[in-house]
């Protein structure tokens, strides 16, 4: 059954951003943050807080924040609330759906744990414009990937293994010229990296290198979902995949995570190239403030590694019958195709479990915007 409709998803409009554009700024919060993250937005800008600790938060007062916990969101999704994953930096999906039917043009999104510095509000406004033989940066190699870490030797999280060598890995300077519709912004204190890269004798950079002005990734990027910014129009198509058990046949199965933003960035970077639509990353940097235990990461990070060269094949293989449309058909329509990819895949078939769980968690998605 067909889950996408043209209905609802007219085309939007395509202007740079202007003073006239509005915003909402989606922070997802587990717990209490240090509540000086909300300092550097404008006070008149709409914030829209997915509670992900059902109610146990306690902020202060500010007019122009609204926290949705577990409950209210149910209210707000009715039917579709089974479409929003829980108890993951996914959640924030919750978020996207309300400034998207809000109308809002802009949707910039920032994690609880980051620290923004002055301008961070409008370096992002000012990265979604259309741009003219923009800097630009592509992998050498067809279905090659951009780093966005820049010291030697150092990859982003979620950077492919197997591309992890001097010739794979080699990028050329280039231009671009299209609109942006997603820029990704960087981070620094606690730079975004495999968990298993922290062990020693590594000793992690304290920043990304050296990221002067906003560069359009052309090829595959790994998509940190922590501090970016898009256009409504992107939404349907811009999923943060949920975290799900893998039942590998060990005591409790295997937790997969941390996969949720770059899987997600995949697959929304997959149907921005049908379109011509452009991703940039680079300014603004925030700072990354909070480090998870490095053997708990690198334990739920296992299985998005083992799983990951399959999945994006999967992706390429569903986006090969994909005709550019607006963004919702669009997801929807990979959605369907995933899960016939998934159907003919001879992956192991505890892979397969979690692809197939994956593909359905899309077309519950891609209904939201149906």
């Amino acid at each position: 059954m067909s889950v996408h409709s043209t209905g609802q998803l007219a085309a939007q409009a395509n202007a740079p951003v202007t003073p006239g554009t509005t915003v909402a700024v989606v922070i997802p919060m587990p717990g209490d943050p240090d509540w000086s993250i909300f300092d550097e937005i404008p006070a008149d800008v709409r914030i829209i807080v997915p509670d992900d600790s059902d109610g146990k938060l306690a902020p202060p007062p500010r007019a122009n924040v609204s926290y949705f916990d577990y409950t209210a969101q149910r209210d707000y999704m009715g039917d579709h609330y089974d479409a929003i994953p829980h108890k993951s930096a996914a959640c924030r999906n919750f978020g996207h759906v309300v400034a998207f039917r809000e109308g809002y043009d802009v949707i910039v999104a920032l994690d609880y744990d980051c620290k923004v510095r002055p301008g961070w509000f409008q370096a992002h406004l000012d990265a979604l414009t259309v741009k003219t033989d923009a800097p630009a940066v592509a992998p050498e190699r067809p279905n090659g990937w951009v780093n966005s870490v820049t010291v030697e030797g150092w990859y982003a999280r979620g950077y492919p293994y197997e591309l992890r060598n001097p010739v794979d890995a080699r990028t050329t300077e280039t231009t671009a010229t299209g609109e942006v519709k997603l820029h990704m912004g960087v981070w620094d204190g606690i730079v975004d990296l495999n968990g298993i890269d922290r062990f020693p004798p590594h000793d992690a950079p304290p920043d990304p290198g050296e990221h002067k002005e906003p560069l359009v990734a052309l090829g595959n990027i790994p998509v940190c979902g922590m501090n970016t910014s898009f256009r409504r129009e992107l939404a349907p198509a811009y999923f943060f995949l949920p975290d799900l058990w893998v039942d590998d046949g060990s005591p409790g199965g295997w937790q997969l995570s941390r996969h949720d933003d770059i899987w997600g960035g995949y697959i929304a970077k997959r149907l921005m190239d049908l379109r011509g639509d452009l991703l940039s990353f680079g300014p603004p940097v925030v700072e990354h403030t909070r480090l998870t235990p490095g053997t708990r990461t690198a334990k739920i990070e296992h299985y998005m590694h083992l799983l990951a060269w399959e999945f994006f094949a999967l992706v390429d293989a569903a986006s090969e019958k994909v005709h550019p449309d607006h963004y919702g058909e669009m997801f929807g329509a990979l959605s369907e195709e995933f899960l016939s990819e998934v159907g003919r895949s001879r992956a192991p078939r505890h892979y397969l479990g979690i692809y197939r769980a994956l593909g359905e968690s899309m077309l519950r998605w891609a209904k939201v915007f149906a």
